[in-house]
């Protein structure tokens, strides 16, 4: 009985060891020099490249990691991106990544390669109302071939090397009309030529031509649709000052609906789309190139909300007009994460960073919510006398407001300001590195840490800071500079205690996210690659833990 006993524990222990070798190596192939792959193109959802990283730790402690998910090339729109998400539960299980419903936009199949005529999401920013508890993604959403180019360099392995930059209108696709903001749409599909490709410019960008408009945020139909109405009057064009609506009239109920994801209804019945490149049949949606409604081409804002903790989500819908100026061009997401604030004069806003194009440059923005995300409002500029580009925000124990800032000129120092209005007005921003080009071509990403940490100069435990940036302007060797802040509730100053590296000097390091977790370390998800190559590295986003104190002091 013994003997037999012996054989058994014997075998088993064989087989844990078999079974830990087995799973050591499952886990090995999840991660390499640069960190583990919390998304990656083999497996995780299908898509070839992950671009653009946010992460948030919800109050039930579920980790909801998000990304581009890049389906055809590294680039940015126009192109096929859609957006994922992944959860990590509080028991340390990873749940498999999703692309939900309401961020899939399937005129392009998953797989395709680089598709200039798709729609599109992209940069993603994620918040937790304290109130509700809901979560919300912010994320740029741009209709068939909107963007930042309206055509890409793609090389042979699917990276992007420039392209072809776009002439921005003024304008934000909507219309006051019977005292509504309605979204403006068209029955005339305006394409235009390029590069030897038929019908792949989006050029519905003359107002004249809209001619039917959609009640978004009015009461719904009986079968719970978006009322989509004939519009009388032709629609005069933007200004910098704004647009003179006073000459429309809404005009009668039209044939057309839309469903809370804008698919496209007619008499009742939902039309349908055949990706290009399959042919596969798919709802049709208001932002895809044969859809019978067109969207005037801007870049819009998408509101995506969750009451599960990022199990599911739904659309809020189009935050568009909220967040733009009647002078600006565009409004982008700086995308990671938002702040919600915990003290000062508007304790529970929420706070989002933008760059918005308008005449004189690229302005960072801030737009904040008092009612947990239903409405937006503009807050204040940075003032700067260079092009300010995508901003995160943190908030100090006392309700100050520290923003950084990537920076494209002036050397391209990471710029900081802070705020102790609640984001109402910003201080004139100074360099967060001296005059080193840390931060160059890239964005910046930080977070308040729970504990304070030790002064260099005087000895006191101080309010702390952790700021991530790659710090070469090739972006490489991806560095968190840990900070802790003096007169953190006056004028504040930030004095830099330590650092420590999520890649090597010369290993790529791009966008990233960070979050203090509730296990008292500090989450980074971020771009970096292995190799040389970002068409190599991209194929994951990477996920690590470190201490939230530094490793060089």
């Amino acid at each position: 009985m013994a003997r037999k006993s012996t054989r058994a524990i014997g075998f088993i222990a064989a087989l844990a060891c078999t079974l830990s070798a087995s799973l050591a190596q499952a886990a090995g192939s999840d991660t390499d020099s640069v960190g583990w792959k919390a998304f990656k193109s083999e497996v995780t959802v299908d898509s070839t490249f992950y671009r653009i990283p946010f992460l948030l730790e919800t109050k039930s402690g579920v980790l909801v990691a998000g990304t581009d998910a890049n389906r055809g090339t590294t680039g940015d729109s126009a192109d096929n991106i859609d957006a994922a998400i992944r959860r990590r539960l509080p028991s340390g299980e990873w749940e498999a990544a999703q692309v939900p419903a309401a961020l899939d936009l399937r005129d392009y199949s998953e797989n395709s390669g680089y598709a200039r005529a798709s729609a599109s999401v992209i940069d993603g920013i994620i918040m937790q109302d304290s109130s509700s508890n809901q979560l919300k993604v912010l994320i740029d959403l741009w209709p068939w071939n909107g963007g930042v180019f309206t055509k890409l360099n793609v090389w042979n392995d699917g990276s992007v090397h420039g392209g072809d930059p776009r002439s921005f209108v003024l304008g934000d696709g909507f219309a006051s009309v019977a005292g509504h903001e309605m979204l403006l749409l068209s029955s005339k599909n305006r394409k235009g030529d390029a590069n030897g490709e038929k019908g792949v410019i989006n050029l519905n960008t003359n107002r004249a031509d809209f001619d039917y408009v959609a009640d978004v945020d009015g009461p719904r139909d009986s079968d719970g649709r978006i009322r989509v109405y004939h519009l009388e009057g032709q629609p005069r064009q933007y200004t910098a000052q704004g647009v003179d609506d006073s000459n429309l009239l809404l005009g009668a109920e039209s044939e057309y609906s839309l469903s809370s994801d804008f698919e496209l209804y007619k008499y009742g019945k939902q039309l349908n789309s055949h990706q290009v490149d399959t042919g596969k049949v798919v709802p049709m949606k208001i932002m895809y190139r044969d859809s019978e409604l067109q969207m005037f081409n801007t870049q819009h804002i998408l509101q995506v909300s969750s009451s599960d903790d990022g199990k599911t989500w739904k659309t809020d819908g189009l935050k568009t007009r909220d967040f733009r100026s009647p002078d600006s061009k565009y409004s982008l997401i700086a995308p990671g994460k938002a702040v919600q604030t915990r003290a000062g004069v508007h304790p529970g806003r929420l706070i989002v960073s933008v760059y918005t194009q308008k005449a004189g440059g690229t302005f960072a923005e801030s737009v904040y919510s008092d009612d947990g995300g239903l409405n937006w409002n503009r807050g204040g500029d940075i003032p700067n006398n260079a092009n300010l580009h995508e901003s995160t925000i943190v908030e100090l124990s006392g309700g100050t407001l520290l923003s950084f800032n990537r920076n494209p000129g002036n050397n391209g120092k990471v710029l900081w300001s802070y705020s102790a209005d609640g984001a109402m007005t910003w201080s004139a921003p100074q360099s967060a590195f001296g005059d080193s080009a840390q931060g160059v071509a890239s964005q910046v990403s930080a977070v308040a840490l729970s504990k304070n940490l030790k002064s260099k100069k005087t000895g006191e435990e101080l309010p702390t800071i952790a700021v991530l940036t790659p710090t070469e302007r090739d972006r490489t060797h991806g560095v968190v500079h840990f900070g802790v802040v003096h007169n953190s509730e006056t004028r504040p100053e930030i004095e830099w205690v330590g650092t420590t590296e999520i890649t090597a000097a010369g290993k790529k390091f791009g966008y990233s996210s960070i979050e203090q977790l509730k296990n008292g370390k500090i989450g980074v998800l971020y771009e970096a690659s292995p190799t040389g190559s970002w068409a190599d590295g991209l194929k994951s986003i990477y996920y690590r833990e470190i201490a939230a104190t530094p490793a060089v002091k």
